[in-house]
């Protein structure tokens, strides 16, 4: 059609990614870009030249990812979006144990690529005040990373949307599902990443009985 211009993705993120498998299975990303439906936006990763230190998410990621799950969800867009700290393992410990309440946390208790070695929390998001907590070892430099920060981003609008849930393990499928989802279109998935198979997923998503 005369005149047409298709609609740009943005790229949101250019990863640094050493070289280094995504999976177990020994898949290694490089220059992949994915676009991410219903938000206008592409993400990249690409092979670092050197190693990089952890930083927190850039803003634009964040808005990415967030409209993303509002498409895919029907979760609603957050007119704010979290604050971000990194905190050391023992830390979010504490504040998984004794600083928040179990109505106003919700922690992502996997590992992640470049994480699995300490896998009992690498991130954590307090509701009551809107932040999100990341190991200091994250960096977001694989799918498998970022999918943690996928993760953390549906409690976070859970919660803007004052959605209620039975129980916290009744929370946790929607974020799972996003966060499975997220991996897939990346080639890979919850249980090569992290082997969380399906019924592992069905215990942490159903109330106790």
């Amino acid at each position: 059609m005369a005149g047409h211009v298709a609609k740009p993705y943005w790229i949101v993120l250019a990863s640094m990614l050493s070289v280094a498998p995504l999976s177990a299975q020994g898949q290694t990303l490089e220059n992949q870009k994915v676009r991410l439906p219903g938000s206008g936006y592409e993400i990249v990763l690409a092979p670092a030249a050197s190693p990089r230190d952890s930083a927190l998410p850039d803003p634009l990621l964040v808005r990415a990812i967030s409209d993303w799950l509002s498409f895919g969800f029907g979760l609603p867009a957050a007119a704010e979006p979290p604050g971000f700290r990194f905190a050391p393992l023992e830390a979010m410990i504490a504040v998984r144990d004794g600083g928040v309440s179990s109505d106003n946390r919700s922690d992502a208790t996997i590992g992640g690529a470049g994480l699995a070695e300490r896998p009992d929390i690498v991130a954590l998001y307090d509701a009551e005040a809107r932040i999100i907590y990341l190991r200091t070892d994250w960096t977001g430099d694989t799918a498998a990373e970022l999918s943690v920060l996928v993760h953390e981003l549906v409690h976070h609008l859970q919660n803007i949307a004052g959605l209620k849930f039975a129980c916290d393990e009744m929370r946790e499928e929607m974020a799972f599902a996003a966060q499975e989802r997220w991996l897939g279109l990346f080639g890979t998935d919850l249980a090569t990443e992290f082997g969380l198979d399906p019924f592992t997923l069905l215990v942490r998503t159903n109330c106790p009985m």
